[in-house]
């Protein structure tokens, strides 16, 4: 293949050998089918069996072969993954096909590799196909030279290890949502293959495995997998992004018993994937949007799950914090493994941890358990890797499925829920039995470093041109020059977000589009719907709010724009309605965290309990922390997911509701945590100290900046992305403070 010139690189070539190996395996299949399988048809036409244009040594080659290839067979595959009707061994050709193409463009070496194959590999002979599995692995390890496809290879020892420990069962619905080569699945196959007694179990087995592969390479590389581990008709290993589907549309058959994975992090997905997600886990990041997949997906109280995640989910913040928090409340997290550095070696040397959780009840304690090198390693390395017989340590510490004898040691500890509460959700742990500490390389760790450094620099850069591109004129020339030096200065990315806060409601984060109506228009319509409201008693008269004066204007705003007061364009504390017996959210200070909250954490309470006595709202209502330090701590939130929609809580918020659908809930939410906002509430606050709060007529007298209802959502959307770009900064800075403290170590040790 190297001789080919159509073949570009390691990623091509193992494509090319993939597709091969995948119609010789088929073929052989075939030939066994034809034997066991009453009335066996095939999907191919005869002219497109391996047997009938590959299999004979002299058959056609050179340009006759590159134009059947290319014009005639790969289209009529190709078709199968969408013709009505083709039987399930087509539809498993189809989507492996759907995707594949021939780089080769001499058809006298794609001869020389189609009889290689043919002449040196039988898989009906079970001898070839234990020393194929064996080859397999190492095309899958090599990977690594083939760019970004080195992603899809987990460590066997590590796929082994999970397995063991979940211990599924013939008849549980396994699931891995990011199944990349099949390694997991290859892995619980060979798990249950001990349980088959006979074909009706073997059936079972087959229909129990499931996987989704968004990429094509690993995906024609997991379809061969399954293949060569006995599912014969892998049509459960489809070819999508398992994200792509909205959360909402999964029902109760679609929950699954066991799911096994370690999900692509680092990773940001495509714009408006995240929109299939509930507010509270919406972001662009690849890991965190797999695991409120996951969460989703475990069948009630009897759903168990291990995913491999990088350290970074441990310590994240934002939609990260949100997700543990539920993994607390609603899951038994009862262990996270973290595994040492080159574990994943060379594909990356981010440090790896193992979650094991289930569903249902909540987490009491977390046992953490640190994975110690062997006697001797400072590292792993592609000649010293991982080992399955390492984790016998894991295993006899375990205490069996009951997790009953688990004892203190000076791998192992536990924390309680409370303590990771009080860390705000920070699983960044370190083992505190630790006496030594093991240096890694100084030339590795400054590898590393320089790749953090490299990153930094990337995302520095975005940011930077992203919100230069917002100012004009002194403004521009400042931030051009010093915002480099801003990144790290004390608070500096606080200051970061408070000033794209800032930018976005002065209209500057987005350019403003003609086609938006203009909000002085839509304002003349809330008018008339607020006479007819209060004429049909539905909202209550109240004397208009006075007009805003130009010594309340603090700045201009673009065309389109308009000051209103929040109280003339929305109901202010309003109350709700519902019948005593209904469930609804109960909602206290504590549900409500700093950041960019959406608030879906609650007790369930009967409505007759809460009715009188406590702040009313309802889904999409925003919500200001009044009183002091929360209102400076910017707790302003959403409610969104409320029992029945709505909800009652603490007294200690003002409420907003949008009933002219005017106001975006999550524009007006950034509004109250920019930083001119929060400055000015401070200085209008009433009581003694340490009881301040915010009154009524600030909340919903105060000037506030109304762009069009589509600008508000062009606003919202870039905000996100800048604010996961400051986590991913904070996160990289983090990350390179401990790099240089690692490498400062690990020199002066050396010497």
């Amino acid at each position: 293949m190297r001789k080919d010139v159509g073949v570009d690189g390691d990623a091509q070539r193992i494509s090319q050998i993939v597709w091969l190996l995948f119609l010789k395996i088929f073929d052989d299949k075939e030939q066994e089918w034809q034997v066991t399988i009453p009335n066996y048809k095939s999907p191919l036409q005869t002219r497109y069996r391996w047997s009938n244009w590959a299999k004979d040594a002299e058959g056609i080659t050179g340009e006759e072969l590159i134009d059947f290839v290319n014009n005639d067979f790969f289209p009529a595959l190709k078709k199968l993954a969408t013709t009505a009707g083709v039987s399930p061994q087509g539809r498993v050709i189809g989507s492996v096909f759907e995707d594949a193409y021939n780089y080769m463009k001499s058809g006298t070496l794609l001869r020389q590799v189609i009889n290689t194959i043919e002449a040196d590999v039988d898989f009906n002979s079970s001898k070839d196909r234990h020393l194929f599995n064996d080859i397999y692995e190492k095309i899958l390890a090599d990977l690594q030279s083939a760019g970004n496809a080195g992603e899809y290879y987990t460590p066997r020892a590590v796929t082994q290890f999970m397995v063991d420990i979940l211990d599924p069962q013939l008849g549980d619905k396994i699931l891995d949502p990011a199944c990349g080569t099949g390694g997991f699945l290859t892995c619980t196959i060979e798990h249950l293959n001990k349980q088959v007694k006979n074909n009706s179990d073997m059936k079972i087995l087959q229909s129990s495995i499931n996987g989704i592969e968004k990429k094509p390479l690993p995906h024609m590389l997991a379809m061969t997998n399954m293949m060569l581990h006995g599912i014969d008709v892998p049509t459960n290993i489809r070819h999508d992004n398992t994200l792509s589907r909205p959360l909402k549309d999964y029902t109760p058959k679609d929950r699954v018993d066991i799911i096994i994975t370690n999900p692509p992090f680092g990773g940001i997905e495509e714009d408006g994937i995240e929109k299939n997600f509930p507010k509270k886990f919406q972001t662009r990041e690849t890991a965190d949007l797999f695991m409120a997949l996951i969460m989703h997906l475990l069948r009630e109280n009897t759903g168990k799950a291990a995913v491999v995640l990088p350290d970074g989910f441990l310590f994240g913040e934002g939609v990260k914090t949100t997700i543990k928090q539920e993994l607390l409340n609603e899951f038994n997290l009862h262990t996270i493994v973290r595994l040492p550095k080159g574990v994943f070696s060379p594909y990356t040397n981010i440090s790896t941890n193992i979650l094991f959780f289930e569903k249902g009840g909540s987490t009491k304690d977390v046992w953490f358990f640190e994975h110690p090198y062997p006697e001797g390693y400072k590292s792993y390395s592609r000649s010293k890797p991982l080992t399955i017989e390492e984790f016998n340590l894991e295993k006899k510490w375990w205490g069996g499925a009951t997790r009953k004898s688990r004892k203190v040691t000076e791998n192992a500890w536990k924390m309680s829920v409370k303590e990771l509460c009080e860390r705000n959700f920070n699983f960044d742990c370190k083992n505190p039995h630790r006496v030594a500490v093991v240096h890694a390389n100084p030339d590795t760790l400054f590898c590393e470093y320089q790749e953090l450094k490299n990153n930094l620099l990337e995302i520095q850069n975005e940011l930077k041109n992203v919100l230069i591109q917002s100012l004009e004129g002194q403004q521009k020339k400042i931030l051009k020059k010093h915002l480099d030096i801003a990144f790290f200065a004390p608070n500096g990315i606080k200051k970061l977000r408070e000033l794209i806060l800032t930018l976005a409601m002065q209209g500057k984060l987005v350019p403003q589009e003609p086609s938006d109506r203009p909000t002085r228009e839509v304002l003349k319509e809330v008018s008339k719907e607020k006479q007819k409201l209060v004429k049909d008693r539905k909202i209550k008269h109240s004397s208009p709010l006075p007009s805003i004066t130009p010594e309340e204007i603090p700045y201009e705003l673009p065309n389109g724009w308009e000051w209103v007061r929040l109280g003339e364009v929305g109901l202010i504390n309003p109350r709700n309605n519902c019948e005593d017996d209904k469930d609804v959210g109960f909602v206290s200070m504590p549900h409500i965290s700093a950041g960019y909250s959406f608030v879906h954490t609650f007790q369930t309470k009967k409505w007759s309990e809460i009715k009188k006595g406590y702040t009313h709202f309802q889904n999409r209502d925003v919500g200001l922390a009044k009183i002091t330090p929360c209102f400076e701590n910017a707790k302003s939130c959403v409610f969104y997911d409320l029992p029945n929609g709505i909800g009652a809580g603490t007294t200690e918020l003002h409420i907003f509701r949008d009933i002219y659908s005017i106001v975006n809930p999550r524009f007006l939410l950034n509004y109250l945590k920019n930083p001119r906002y929060l400055s000015l509430g401070a200085t209008k606050m009433t009581g003694s100290a340490g009881q301040k709060r915010v009154p009524t007529d600030f909340f919903s007298n105060n000037p506030f900046p109304l762009p069009p209802i589509k600008e508000q959502l062009r606003i919202v959307k870039k905000i996100d992305q800048l604010m996961q770009r400051c986590d991913r900064l904070e996160d990289v800075i983090r990350a390179k403070s401990l790099k240089e403290i690692n490498l400062l170590d690990s020199v002066v040790a050396s010497v």
